[in-house]
């Protein structure tokens, strides 16, 4: 009951490790209906794998869910010579200055004045 304090925080923590103890079936059912986490392991690295396994886990289900409003900047040059369509849809060759080009990434063409 003490872990499922954490749900209202930050629900990765509301996890149980239970290292080289038997889950008792009351214990595993009242958790399961608070929506806390058990780990359960005899030995203390597959608990700590397991445990961050599930982290890792969590961590690329919520990049997924926000993947389509993340923005990551970066900054392009437009190499002259390898225009091959400046109408829609633009093709061109570009050297990444900084940060990384991903699928979907908003462009932008800043003014002369401003940069």
């Amino acid at each position: 009951m003490k872990a499922s304090t954490m749900l209202e925080h930050e629900s990765q923590y509301a996890t149980i490790l239970a290292f080289d103890v038997k889950i008792e079936r009351d214990a595993q059912d009242l958790a399961d209906s608070l929506g806390v986490k058990i780990f359960q392991a005899d030995i203390i690295y597959h608990l700590f794998d397991q445990f961050m396994a599930y982290r890792d886990d969590l961590k690329r289900k919520k990049r997924e869910e926000f993947k389509s409003i993340a923005v990551f900047p970066c900054k392009l040059k437009i190499l002259p010579k390898f225009i091959f369509n400046s109408r829609d849809p633009i093709v061109m060759g570009v050297m990444v200055e900084a940060g990384i080009v991903k699928e979907g990434t908003p462009i932008c063409v800043p003014s002369k004045e401003g940069g």
